[in-house]
């Protein structure tokens, strides 16, 4: 358990995720980008990097702006349908499946769509299947960094004595029951007799204003609690609340997934929080990247891009700048960089 935890402490590094191709085909083509969110940080620094990459490829990039609102995902995909864009990257991304009417007419238009950190890596198979009109999937690793990790850290963070609530968005499917399998997994092999997780089952677009007091309520109920999990970093500033308003901050810490920088932040400054596993927005961008230029050269789409986690906590954060940098801490970016360019026979 220590051992897989450790791997995950130390910075990653690049290995190709697929066979190299010849990207000259893409060159000039046009892609258009409907973001889930166009506000949110981890969006802008993806963005950035999908742009980048894009300008290295020859390939020209637009970026629809987007508030979180499916009125605006079906407004998107529709400008980039009536753009005659070469390819259609869901970014962040929109739900598909709110999208199927748009997804039709860009397959019947000859635009093809792919969509990118939505699915899980293990459900690719399963959403191409039942999402027929979509190119491809550029896969995230939800199970993993905000399921198995912190069950395991919060395994070894305890002793073998996790009592913890789950924050899980239910809206958020399949990943939410993705996540929840993990930690019941990682608990029922390490402490079945000692260790307990309990969901609490709230829709993203309600942790806002529901969150806090249910959260609260059940530090109320049950004292033991240890440890709370949200799903996602949005979640963190709900918990700390929720600890404060208990009283618990010396009982109860908070394990969470996305390595935004503010929220890391409150592992420096001796907060709640202990541990959050990150990633690395520049190299999601050029994964994203890659699939678009996969596809658009007709070669076959990767079902996963093996894009790396960092778990982080007090004893590696330092790596991550003082104060937290949102980029700094998954290696050199010229490795991925390169390593992609290099993928894409071009010269470095």
């Amino acid at each position: 358990m220590n051992a897989r935890l450790g791997e995950y402490k130390a910075a990653p590094t690049f290995e190709a995720p697929g066979p190299a191709f010849d990207t000259s085909s893409a060159v000039g083509k046009t892609i258009f980008v409907v973001p889930l969110n166009s506000t949110d940080t981890h969006t802008k620094l993806t963005v950035a990097a999908e742009e980048e990459a894009a300008k290295a490829a020859g390939v020209n990039l637009q970026v629809y702006s987007t508030q979180g609102s499916p009125s605006e995902w079906v407004s998107g995909m529709t400008a980039g349908i009536n753009a005659r864009a070469d390819l259609i990257l869901l970014h962040g991304s929109p739900d598909p499946l709110m999208l199927r009417p748009q997804l039709q007419a860009a397959t019947a238009a000859g635009i093809p769509v792919i969509s990118t950190h939505r699915f899980d890596v293990e459900d690719v198979d399963a959403q191409l299947q039942a999402i027929p009109d979509l190119a491809g999937i550029v896969p995230a690793n939800h199970k993993m960094g905000a399921g198995t990790l912190p069950a395991l850290y919060a395994i070894a963070h305890t002793k073998c004595s996790v009592n913890a609530v789950l924050l899980s968005a239910n809206d958020v499917t399949p990943a939410d029951q993705l996540i929840t399998d993990a930690w019941n997994e990682e608990l029922g092999k390490y402490c079945p007799d000692t260790c307990n997780v309990k969901v609490l089952g709230l829709p993203y677009s309600r942790w806002a204003t529901e969150a806090r007091g249910e959260l609260q309520s059940a530090l109320t109920t049950d004292p033991t609690v240890n440890v709370i999990a949200p799903n996602y970093d949005y979640g963190v500033t709900f918990a700390e609340a929720a600890i404060m308003a208990t009283a618990r901050s010396a009982t109860s810490d908070i394990l969470s997934y996305n390595g935004s920088a503010p929220i890391m932040q409150m592992i420096q400054d001796g907060r709640p929080l202990v541990m959050d596993v990150g990633e690395p927005l520049g190299w999601l961008g050029y994964a994203n990247i890659d699939q678009a230029l996969r596809v658009l050269t007709g070669n076959d789409p990767l079902k996963n891009h093996n894009t790396p986690l960092r778990v982080w906590d007090a004893s590696n954060l330092a790596d991550a700048g003082t104060p937290v940098s949102q980029t700094e801490g998954y290696g050199s970016a010229s490795e991925y960089i390169d390593g992609y360019r290099s993928l894409w026979g071009l010269q470095n």
